[in-house]
C-alpha cells in the first residue's frame, strides 16, 4: 500500500494541512470528533509522518542513540531489550550502534548517530578515555550524553552501573570461602571495566593473605574472534594447570569470558569444580542449564537499562544549561549466584 502524505489526508478530508497535523499530534485546539476522523482516515491510509520534517520544525526525532561494545552476550542482549521496552513506553525509538570494542569504530558510530539527529546518546565506552574529547562535544553542543555500565569516563554527565570492585571482591571471596585460593583472573584487554574488576580481585587476596602470583592474571585481547579467542584461553589455560603452581579456581571479569572458560575447560578435559572452580561476571538465563551449572555475579540490567534511558530522557527535556545540571554517578547492588561450578560437596 502506497504512503499518504499529510497533505493529501487535508484534501482528502477537505481540511487545512495546519488542522491535520494538530490533530495527529493531539492538539487541545481540535474536537475529539475531528481527531478521530483524522487519525482513523490516516491509519487507513498508512500515513507514516516524515521523520525529518518533525526535526525540522521541532528540533526532535524521538530517537536516540545506543552505543554498546558488543550485542553478542546476554548482558547486552539484556539491556537492549529493557531499552527498548523503556524507549517505546516513553515515545521514543533505539538506533542501536556496536563499537566492537575499536576506538575508531566507537568514533565512526557517534558521528553516524549525531549525523542522524538522535536526541541524546547512552553509550558504554571502549575503554576510560576513547573519543573523550568527541564525546565531549556532542554532550555541551550537540545532544545529552549518559555513561552506562562502563562508567569510569571522565566525562561530566549522568552515569550508571555497578560497583566493579566490589562486585569482583565478593566472587573473589566466595572462592576462598571454598579454600580455592590459587585463582587465576580473566581480564579483557583495555576494557574500561578491566582495572577496578582486577582491583576487587586483588584487594580480596590481600585481605585474606594470599599472595598475588602475576602468571594468574591474564589478559585476553577482545578486538579477536571468539575462535581465537577461545584458543588463547586453551594455550594459557594448559600452561597453567601443567606448571607446579596449578590454579584451582578460576575467576571472569567478563560475560565472554567466563562463559566461553567453561567450553574450554571441557575440551581439555579439567573437571569443573573438581580440580578447577568457576564464577565469573554473566547474566546468561540458562546458567543452571549448563554443565555444570555457571556460578556468576549477575548485573541488575532492567534496573539498569530503564535507569539510564530516564537520566537521559530528563537531560533531553531539561530546560536548564549543562553546567547548572548536578549529575549523578548511580551504583547499582549486584549477585552472586552460586551454582556447581563452586560447589566442592
Amino acid at each position: 500500500m502506497a504512503k499518504i502524505t499529510l497533505k493529501e489526508i487535508a484534501e482528502r478530508l477537505n481540511l487545512s494541512p495546519s488542522t491535520i497535523s494538530k490533530a495527529l499530534n493531539d492538539s487541545y485546539e481540535i474536537s475529539e470528533k475531528t481527531k478521530k476522523k483524522v487519525k482513523e482516515f490516516a491509519q487507513e491510509h498508512n500515513y507514516q509522518p516524515n521523520p525529518l520534517a518533525k526535526y525540522l520544525k521541532l528540533g526532535k526525532t524521538n530517537n536516540i542513540g545506543v552505543l554498546l561494545p558488543s550485542i553478542r552476550t546476554p548482558f547486552a542482549a539484556q539491556l537492549l531489550q529493557y531499552l527498548h521496552q523503556s524507549a517505546i513506553y516513553n515515545s521514543y525509538n533505539i538506533i542501536l550502534m556496536q563499537s566492537i570494542d575499536n576506538e575508531k569504530d566507537e568514533e565512526r558510530a557517534l558521528i553516524t548517530l549525531t549525523n542522524q539527529g538522535v536526541d541524546g546518546i547512552l553509550i558504554a565506552p571502549v575503554s576510560e578515555t576513547s573519543n573523550l574529547q568527541l564525546l565531549s562535544s556532542i554532550h555541551a553542543n550537540h545532544c545529552p550524553v549518559v555513561v552506562f555500565d562502563r562508567i569510569h569516563y571522565n566525562l561530566d554527565t549522568h552515569k550508571i552501573g555497578i560497583d566493579n570492585m566490589k562486585s569482583t571482591y565478593m566472587a573473589a571471596e566466595e572462592l576462598i570461602k571454598i579454600n580455592r585460593k590459587n585463582i587465576m583472573v580473566l581480564c579483557g584487554k583495555n576494557l574500561g571495566v578491566t582495572q577496578y574488576r582486577l582491583e576487587g580481585y586483588q584487594k580480596a587476596l590481600k585481605d585474606y593473605s594470599i599472595p598475588i602470583k602475576e602468571e594468574n592474571i591474564i589478559h585476553i585481547d577482545y578486538s579477536k574472534s571468539l575462535t581465537t579467542i577461545d584458543e588463547s584461553l586453551k594455550e594459557i589455560i594448559t600452561g597453567r594447570m601443567c606448571s607446579d603452581d596449578a590454579p584451582n579456581a578460576i575467576l571472569g571479569t567478563t560475560e565472554t569470558l567466563t562463559t566461553r572458560v567453561l567450553g574450554v575447560l571441557a575440551d581439555l578435559k579439567i573437571q569443573v569444580p573438581k580440580e578447577i572452580a568457576v564464577i565469573g561476571f554473566s547474566n546468561i538465563e540458562f546458567a543452571n542449564s549448563l554443565n555444570p551449572a555457571l556460578s556468576t555475579v549477575h548485573q541488575p540490567t532492567e534496573e539498569m537499562a530503564s535507569t539510564a534511558l530516564q537520566l537521559l530522557l530528563d537531560l533531553i527535556n531539561s530546560k536548564k544549561e549543562r553546567s547548572q545540571i548536578d549529575f549523578q554517578t548511580i551504583l547499582l547492588e549486584t549477585s552472586i549466584q552460586l551454582r556447581k561450578s563452586t560447589a566442592l560437596t
